[in-house]
């Protein structure tokens, strides 16, 4: 079970690097978690959706469905397993988003982090991980 989890900025061509390694890891039977946001987390969700088993790919949310960008909104319909965290809707997305990546470390083995050198909650999440004894890789942008 593997976490994917990175930075909203990125170009086109890391995006479908991202893709690939997200379809590859699909197509070899192992389940992707990751988030809703544009960039690192929809480059994962298009690619695990691309290897055609929605079994093996659940998204969860910072808060709930409606206040993610509308583009996100779009590719998420096409997800089975989407949990929502509406409770965080009165958070920052900063904090939701934090809170939710620690939800997405407790569902899988290992973390891949696609981060630029200051991308501070990949990072954070990164030491997270390793701190609960994840496999952890990163990629770094910069």
């Amino acid at each position: 079970k593997y976490c994917i989890l990175g930075t909203r900025h990125c170009s086109y061509l890391h995006q479908q690097i991202i893709e690939l390694l997200s379809y590859a890891l699909v197509l070899t039977g192992n389940h992707i978690f990751t988030s809703g946001s544009p960039g690192t987390n929809a480059a994962a969700i298009r690619g695990a959706l691309r290897a055609e088993r929605p079994d093996l790919l659940t998204v969860v949310l910072p808060q709930s469905l409606s206040k993610q960008p509308t583009e996100s909104q779009e590719l998420l319909e096409q997800v089975e397993d989407v949990i929502e965290n509406a409770r965080n809707d009165h958070l920052s997305l900063d904090v939701a988003s934090r809170l939710c990546n620690s939800d997405l470390l407790s569902r899988a083995d290992q973390l891949i982090g696609i981060a630029f050198h200051d991308s501070s909650t990949v990072i954070e999440a990164t030491r997270e991980a390793a701190a609960l004894e994840k496999v952890v890789t990163v990629l770094y942008l910069d």
